[in-house]
């Protein structure tokens, strides 16, 4: 079978977040089981080459976006691009792929290219990996707590709060776009079937009225082959993961600062890493060490050797690879009980939740698994065993090809 897979970043895997982690590992599992990989993304410094880069959208930038003739041709493009859906064209017309799994198009891609794929019967899937299509706010995160407030069809909200990057004109233009979508049922007459990575994001979309029959949940998966265990707990607490506002990374500080004899690492990059080390430098914080990004058996090596991972996030997280990793390398959890996170995480089995956002709660959790080794091998070996029963590849493929099939059987 020929599979057009189509997101908006083609970069290596583990530098692309967890979105591009999924789409090469499932490049992977496809390819393993004899069907052939088309790709159609967006072409930019950090794009990997491809014998579908000439069909490849030109670098769009909106990280600053600003109001002026001189932009407003590159403002259009952010709802509807013309490029994406005349090379999208071509690239079908060459290579007449058999299905289109669509990951992240938003911005960059846009939904243009959908009345194409629909144009020439293609059948189509979508991941939701995140939020984007019921809110402005991807993230559903807002001042350091889960916010809900701009979806079920109220993106207008997201301008009085200006929820994205804290400006009106930012957030006006986000809410245009979801209305768009929205009035134009774009998403919902183009995509036969809505692949959700967790029940509970699974649950935010059948609350803002996505249709049951469209969304299937179907669990992630890691090759529990391709990670070498180790139970023998660590010295130190690990974090890692992008250093954002949403990833409750100062509480984890706040709570290691009272916990002056267990060593923390946080690995990683991102916004919040000039405030993470002014805040560790003022507290004269001795026993957190931030190592900076780290990726492939470098990183392995890390969560291998430390005592167990913690998962602090203020905001929704759905079935993150920080979790899946760290099991298959045989180490439990500390995490927010908090979006999906509980469903990956069996309390006091192969990992302890918490609640999100209290350092206290935090702060026993730590202390009680740091002085337990005997409980840390327990969970590590229960973690390891839940990937190799619940989240193999083959399950993963299975459920997918299930899907599929369902997807071309409607084009019949």
């Amino acid at each position: 079978m020929k599979i057009l897979q189509i997101n908006k970043f083609y970069h290596e895997k583990g530098k692309s977040g967890g979105t591009g982690r999924y789409l090469f590992s499932l490049i992977q599992l496809l390819e393993s089981r004899g069907h052939q990989i088309e790709i159609f993304s967006m072409q930019d410094e950090n794009t990997l080459s491809s014998p579908y880069s000439p069909y490849f959208v030109k670098k769009q930038d909106f990280s600053t976006p600003k109001i002026s003739l001189r932009n407003l041709g590159r403002l259009i493009k952010f709802i509807y691009s013309f490029e994406a859906k005349r090379n999208i064209k071509q690239l079908i017309k060459n290579e007449k792929p058999d299905i289109v799994h669509i990951h992240n198009i938003y911005h960059h891609i846009t939904p243009s290219i959908l009345s194409v794929l629909k144009k020439y019967h293609l059948p189509v899937v979508q991941t939701l990996h995140d939020f984007h299509l019921i809110s402005p706010n991807y993230n559903l995160f807002f001042k350091n707590s889960p916010h809900e407030t701009c979806s079920h069809g109220k993106y207008w909200k997201a301008i009085v709060h200006k929820c994205i990057k804290n400006s009106r004109f930012a957030s006006m233009l986000v809410a245009v776009k979801m209305y768009f979508e929205k009035i134009s049922r774009v998403y919902l007459k183009n995509v036969d079937f809505f692949i959700a990575p967790s029940e509970f994001l699974k649950k935010k979309y059948l609350e803002n009225k996505f249709p049951a029959q469209k969304i299937i949940a179907i669990k992630p998966f890691v090759d529990a082959g391709m990670y070498l265990p180790n139970f023998s707990p660590g010295n130190y607490a690990l974090y890692f993961g992008r250093l954002h506002a949403q990833k409750g990374l100062d509480i984890l500080i706040d709570a290691f600062r009272e916990l002056p004899h267990i060593p923390l690492k946080i690995v990683g990059t991102g916004e919040e890493k000039e405030n993470l080390l002014r805040l560790i430098k003022k507290e004269k914080i001795n026993n957190i060490e931030l190592v900076g990004p780290k990726y492939g058996k470098q990183l392995e090596e890390i969560i291998k050797n430390s005592a167990f991972v913690i998962v602090p996030s203020l905001s929704y997280e759905n079935a993150p690879f920080a979790v899946l990793e760290s099991f298959a390398l045989g180490k439990p959890v500390i995490a927010s009980n908090l979006g999906g996170l509980p469903e990956l995480i069996k309390d006091n089995e192969t990992g302890l939740l918490f609640n999100a956002g209290d350092k206290k709660d935090l702060k026993e959790k730590i202390l009680k698994l740091y002085q337990s080794p005997w409980l840390i091998k327990i969970m590590g070996h229960k973690a390891r065993l839940l990937i190799e029963q619940n989240f193999s590849p083959n399950t993963h493929y299975q459920a997918l090809m299930a899907i599929y099939q369902r997807a071309l059987i409607k084009k019949l």
